[in-house]
């Protein structure tokens, strides 16, 4: 059987709700790697946005980019030394940007990111995870985090399709597409040993 390869950092990316997370912490044990977490819950703009994007999308965003920007110069010192697997990819942050800001608050934010990016170095792999918008609905529902609760049916759909196509024509780095569908790799072993074989099989 072929050895895996060294790698430093994987990057698992998708739209809210898609398991990002949950797979972070799975392959992190079964595989050994340092997990690495973008912090959510303590961002003192998320709950406003959802309930009024228009008005809270630029500090929601600034904020984000400011603490992604901080952990990644982080976890560039943490994959020196051993695998990280982190369930976010620094760039996704244009996904979001571009999706809701507009103006001269989108003219601001390139400027601030554009300084950023010649600084943020590129995982070696990246999990993509995808699935249908209603599979999405109800992880987000289910797992019932207070400042999701607001997010709506079209936000989350459009989110999914941005995505799709942020990695349409991806080339930065090498991209592994996951359909999480039919998966429940968090309450189904079989579906658990399912995604660990196709992680593996990417590594080698």
């Amino acid at each position: 059987m072929p050895e895996e390869k060294k790698y430093s950092h994987i990057a698992i990316e998708g739209p809210i709700g898609v398991g990002k997370t949950s797979l972070t912490m799975l392959l992190s044990w079964e595989l050994n790697m340092k997990p690495f977490f973008e912090p959510v819950d303590r961002h003192p703009y998320l709950a406003d946005f959802y309930l009024d994007s228009e008005r809270f999308a630029f500090p929601t965003q600034l904020f984000f980019l400011v603490k992604r920007f901080l952990k990644q110069k982080r976890l560039q010192k943490l994959r020196q030394a051993q695998t990280v697997v982190s369930d976010f990819y620094f760039q996704k942050d244009l996904v979001f940007a571009a999706l809701n800001l507009q103006g001269r608050d989108k003219d601001l934010y390139d400027r601030v990111i554009g300084e950023m990016l010649p600084f943020v170095e590129q995982p070696d792999l990246i999990l993509y995870l995808d699935a249908p918008l209603s599979h999405l609905m109800e992880r987000i529902r289910r797992r019932g985090r207070q400042a999701e609760s607001s997010i709506s049916d079209s936000y989350e759909d459009a989110l999914r399709l941005a995505y799709q196509q942020f990695f349409q024509d991806f080339q930065q780095a090498p991209l592994l597409p996951i359909d999480t569908t039919f998966l429940d790799f968090v309450n189904r072993e079989t579906d658990k040993r399912a995604i660990l074989q196709v992680v593996r099989s990417a590594l080698r």
